[in-house]
Protein backbone atom coordinates (compact mmCIF):
# COMPACT_ATOMS: atom_id res chain seq x y z
CA UNK A 1 0.00 0.00 0.00
CA UNK A 2 1.32 3.45 -0.85
CA UNK A 3 2.44 5.59 2.08
CA UNK A 4 1.03 8.63 0.32
CA UNK A 5 -2.58 7.58 0.65
CA UNK A 6 -5.12 10.20 -0.29
CA UNK A 7 -7.74 11.34 2.18
CA UNK A 8 -11.21 10.14 1.33
CA UNK A 9 -13.49 13.20 0.98
CA UNK A 10 -16.41 13.49 3.36
CA UNK A 11 -19.84 12.69 2.02
CA UNK A 12 -22.46 15.45 2.08
CA UNK A 13 -24.14 13.64 4.95
CA UNK A 14 -20.91 13.59 6.98
CA UNK A 15 -20.25 17.25 6.18
CA UNK A 16 -23.65 18.28 7.55
CA UNK A 17 -23.17 16.10 10.61
CA UNK A 18 -19.74 17.67 11.24
CA UNK A 19 -21.10 21.19 10.71
CA UNK A 20 -23.89 20.69 13.27
CA UNK A 21 -21.49 19.04 15.73
CA UNK A 22 -19.06 21.96 15.45
CA UNK A 23 -21.87 24.44 16.10
CA UNK A 24 -22.76 22.53 19.27
CA UNK A 25 -19.12 22.46 20.42
CA UNK A 26 -18.69 26.18 19.71
CA UNK A 27 -21.78 27.05 21.74
CA UNK A 28 -23.88 28.32 18.85
CA UNK A 29 -26.34 25.52 19.62
CA UNK A 30 -26.64 25.08 23.39
CA UNK A 31 -28.09 22.08 25.27
CA UNK A 32 -31.87 22.28 24.91
CA UNK A 33 -31.74 24.49 21.82
CA UNK A 34 -33.88 23.61 18.82
CA UNK A 35 -31.86 23.25 15.62
CA UNK A 36 -33.22 24.35 12.21
CA UNK A 37 -35.89 22.11 10.71
CA UNK A 38 -35.16 19.67 7.88
CA UNK A 39 -36.54 22.05 5.18
CA UNK A 40 -34.43 24.88 6.61
CA UNK A 41 -31.29 22.72 6.61
CA UNK A 42 -32.00 21.68 3.01
CA UNK A 43 -31.95 25.37 2.02
CA UNK A 44 -28.91 26.19 4.18
CA UNK A 45 -26.74 23.40 2.78
CA UNK A 46 -28.36 23.04 -0.65
CA UNK A 47 -28.69 19.26 -0.34
CA UNK A 48 -31.52 16.76 -0.52
CA UNK A 49 -33.91 16.17 2.35
CA UNK A 50 -32.77 12.52 2.54
CA UNK A 51 -29.19 13.66 3.12
CA UNK A 52 -30.26 16.01 5.91
CA UNK A 53 -32.52 13.39 7.48
CA UNK A 54 -29.73 10.79 7.54
CA UNK A 55 -27.24 13.24 9.07
CA UNK A 56 -29.73 14.19 11.78
CA UNK A 57 -30.52 10.55 12.49
CA UNK A 58 -26.84 9.78 12.99
CA UNK A 59 -26.60 12.54 15.58
CA UNK A 60 -29.73 11.22 17.28
CA UNK A 61 -28.24 7.71 17.35
CA UNK A 62 -25.09 9.14 18.95
CA UNK A 63 -27.16 10.87 21.69
CA UNK A 64 -26.12 14.32 20.50
CA UNK A 65 -29.58 15.35 19.27
CA UNK A 66 -33.05 14.31 20.38
CA UNK A 67 -36.28 14.37 18.34
CA UNK A 68 -39.52 15.48 20.00
CA UNK A 69 -42.65 14.54 18.12
CA UNK A 70 -44.45 17.58 16.78
CA UNK A 71 -41.85 19.98 18.19
CA UNK A 72 -38.62 19.42 16.26
CA UNK A 73 -35.05 18.33 16.90
CA UNK A 74 -33.09 19.60 19.90
CA UNK A 75 -29.54 19.49 21.24
CA UNK A 76 -29.57 16.83 23.92
CA UNK A 77 -28.65 18.01 27.39
CA UNK A 78 -25.77 16.27 29.08
CA UNK A 79 -26.79 14.48 32.28
CA UNK A 80 -24.16 14.53 35.02
CA UNK A 81 -23.81 11.64 37.46
CA UNK A 82 -22.48 11.99 41.00
CA UNK A 83 -20.98 8.85 42.47
CA UNK A 84 -21.76 8.36 46.16
CA UNK A 85 -18.20 7.21 46.78
CA UNK A 86 -16.80 10.65 45.99
CA UNK A 87 -17.43 11.31 49.68
CA UNK A 88 -19.95 14.08 49.38
CA UNK A 89 -17.69 16.59 47.63
CA UNK A 90 -19.37 18.35 44.71
CA UNK A 91 -16.07 19.84 43.55
CA UNK A 92 -14.35 16.44 43.51
CA UNK A 93 -17.32 14.90 41.71
CA UNK A 94 -17.12 17.47 38.90
CA UNK A 95 -13.39 16.96 38.50
CA UNK A 96 -13.92 13.22 38.16
CA UNK A 97 -16.58 13.89 35.48
CA UNK A 98 -14.20 16.22 33.62
CA UNK A 99 -16.76 18.99 34.13
CA UNK A 100 -16.37 22.55 35.41
CA UNK A 101 -17.96 23.24 38.83
CA UNK A 102 -19.29 26.65 39.82
CA UNK A 103 -21.06 27.70 42.99
CA UNK A 104 -23.23 30.77 43.56
CA UNK A 105 -23.84 31.77 47.16
CA UNK A 106 -27.45 32.77 47.82
CA UNK A 107 -27.12 33.46 51.55
CA UNK A 108 -24.95 32.80 54.62
CA UNK A 109 -26.56 33.50 57.98
CA UNK A 110 -27.09 32.40 61.54
CA UNK A 111 -30.77 31.65 61.93
CA UNK A 112 -33.38 29.43 63.55
CA UNK A 113 -33.78 25.90 62.20
CA UNK A 114 -36.77 23.59 61.91
CA UNK A 115 -37.42 20.63 64.19
CA UNK A 116 -36.06 18.02 61.77
CA UNK A 117 -32.66 19.68 61.45
CA UNK A 118 -32.62 20.61 65.16
CA UNK A 119 -32.97 16.95 66.16
CA UNK A 120 -30.09 16.02 63.88
CA UNK A 121 -27.89 18.75 65.40
CA UNK A 122 -28.36 17.70 69.03
CA UNK A 123 -31.48 19.85 69.51
CA UNK A 124 -29.74 23.14 68.79
CA UNK A 125 -32.20 25.92 68.03
CA UNK A 126 -30.02 27.87 65.62
CA UNK A 127 -27.39 27.04 63.04
CA UNK A 128 -25.06 28.60 60.50
CA UNK A 129 -27.05 28.17 57.28
CA UNK A 130 -25.45 28.34 53.85
CA UNK A 131 -27.65 28.27 50.75
CA UNK A 132 -25.98 27.77 47.38
CA UNK A 133 -26.75 26.94 43.76
CA UNK A 134 -24.45 24.39 42.17
CA UNK A 135 -23.64 24.67 38.47
CA UNK A 136 -22.00 22.07 36.24
CA UNK A 137 -20.60 23.51 32.99
CA UNK A 138 -22.72 26.66 33.61
CA UNK A 139 -25.94 24.62 34.03
CA UNK A 140 -27.78 25.03 37.39
CA UNK A 141 -28.35 21.51 38.73
CA UNK A 142 -28.61 21.59 42.52
CA UNK A 143 -29.80 23.86 45.31
CA UNK A 144 -27.78 22.99 48.38
CA UNK A 145 -28.49 24.06 51.96
CA UNK A 146 -25.95 23.30 54.71
CA UNK A 147 -26.64 23.53 58.44
CA UNK A 148 -23.64 23.86 60.78
CA UNK A 149 -23.57 24.07 64.59
CA UNK A 150 -23.08 27.67 65.73
CA UNK A 151 -19.49 27.03 66.90
CA UNK A 152 -18.56 26.96 63.20
CA UNK A 153 -19.29 30.70 63.08
CA UNK A 154 -15.99 31.32 61.26
CA UNK A 155 -17.95 30.36 58.13
CA UNK A 156 -19.79 33.69 58.37
CA UNK A 157 -16.54 35.55 57.70
CA UNK A 158 -14.76 33.10 55.37
CA UNK A 159 -14.97 33.38 51.56
CA UNK A 160 -16.47 30.07 50.45
CA UNK A 161 -17.53 30.63 46.86
CA UNK A 162 -16.11 27.86 44.65
CA UNK A 163 -14.40 26.34 47.70
CA UNK A 164 -14.89 22.80 49.00
CA UNK A 165 -16.57 23.14 52.39
CA UNK A 166 -15.28 19.71 53.37
CA UNK A 167 -11.70 20.83 52.77
CA UNK A 168 -12.34 24.17 54.49
CA UNK A 169 -13.78 22.52 57.62
CA UNK A 170 -10.81 20.19 57.88
CA UNK A 171 -8.28 22.99 57.48
CA UNK A 172 -9.98 25.50 59.80
CA UNK A 173 -11.26 23.28 62.60
CA UNK A 174 -9.32 20.04 62.32
CA UNK A 175 -12.48 17.93 62.26
CA UNK A 176 -12.36 14.58 60.50
CA UNK A 177 -15.31 13.85 58.24
CA UNK A 178 -15.60 10.10 57.94
CA UNK A 179 -19.25 9.06 57.69
CA UNK A 180 -21.92 10.19 55.23
CA UNK A 181 -25.49 8.97 55.62
CA UNK A 182 -28.04 9.87 52.96
CA UNK A 183 -31.83 9.76 53.03
CA UNK A 184 -33.82 10.19 49.84
CA UNK A 185 -37.20 11.86 49.31
CA UNK A 186 -39.13 13.54 46.53
CA UNK A 187 -39.71 17.27 46.77
CA UNK A 188 -41.39 19.66 44.35
CA UNK A 189 -39.89 22.88 43.11
CA UNK A 190 -41.42 26.07 44.51
CA UNK A 191 -41.18 29.50 42.88
CA UNK A 192 -37.79 30.33 44.41
CA UNK A 193 -36.21 27.00 43.47
CA UNK A 194 -37.75 27.07 39.98
CA UNK A 195 -36.21 30.48 39.30
CA UNK A 196 -32.80 29.32 40.54
CA UNK A 197 -32.85 26.04 38.58
CA UNK A 198 -34.48 27.48 35.43
CA UNK A 199 -37.37 25.04 35.62
CA UNK A 200 -41.13 25.19 36.15
CA UNK A 201 -42.97 25.31 39.47
CA UNK A 202 -43.91 21.83 40.62
CA UNK A 203 -41.02 20.06 38.90
CA UNK A 204 -40.06 16.94 40.92
CA UNK A 205 -36.68 17.25 42.64
CA UNK A 206 -34.66 14.58 44.40
CA UNK A 207 -34.16 15.71 48.00
CA UNK A 208 -31.07 14.15 49.56
CA UNK A 209 -30.66 14.82 53.29
CA UNK A 210 -27.11 13.98 54.27
CA UNK A 211 -25.69 13.84 57.79
CA UNK A 212 -21.92 14.09 58.02
CA UNK A 213 -20.29 12.59 61.10
CA UNK A 214 -16.91 12.16 62.76
CA UNK A 215 -15.33 8.76 63.49
CA UNK A 216 -17.00 8.99 66.94
CA UNK A 217 -20.45 9.40 65.32
CA UNK A 218 -20.74 13.07 66.29
CA UNK A 219 -22.79 14.83 63.60
CA UNK A 220 -20.69 17.66 62.20
CA UNK A 221 -23.26 19.14 59.83
CA UNK A 222 -26.43 18.47 57.86
CA UNK A 223 -26.63 18.94 54.11
CA UNK A 224 -29.78 19.11 51.99
CA UNK A 225 -29.56 18.86 48.21
CA UNK A 226 -32.51 19.59 45.93
CA UNK A 227 -31.41 17.94 42.68
CA UNK A 228 -32.87 18.55 39.23
CA UNK A 229 -32.58 14.96 38.03
CA UNK A 230 -33.13 15.82 34.38
CA UNK A 231 -29.65 17.39 34.56
CA UNK A 232 -27.88 15.59 37.41
CA UNK A 233 -28.09 12.02 38.72
CA UNK A 234 -27.08 10.94 42.23
CA UNK A 235 -25.76 7.39 41.89
CA UNK A 236 -25.31 4.91 44.74
CA UNK A 237 -23.37 1.74 44.08
CA UNK A 238 -23.53 -1.36 46.29
CA UNK A 239 -21.54 -4.56 46.35
CA UNK A 240 -22.45 -8.06 47.46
Amino acid sequence: MSKNTEKIPLTLQDQIKLEITNKIKSGKYLPGDKIPSEPQLVKIYNVSRVTVRNAIQQLVDENILIKRHGKGTFVKSRIYTENYFCGGSFTETCIKMNATPYTRIISIERNKIDLEVSELLNNEQEAIIIKRVRYVDSIPCIIEIDYFPVHFDFLLETPIENTSLIQLLTEKSGVVLSKFEDKFQISFSNKEFSDLLHTTVGTPLLLVTQTVSSPDDDIIYVNKQFILTSKYIYAVRSYK
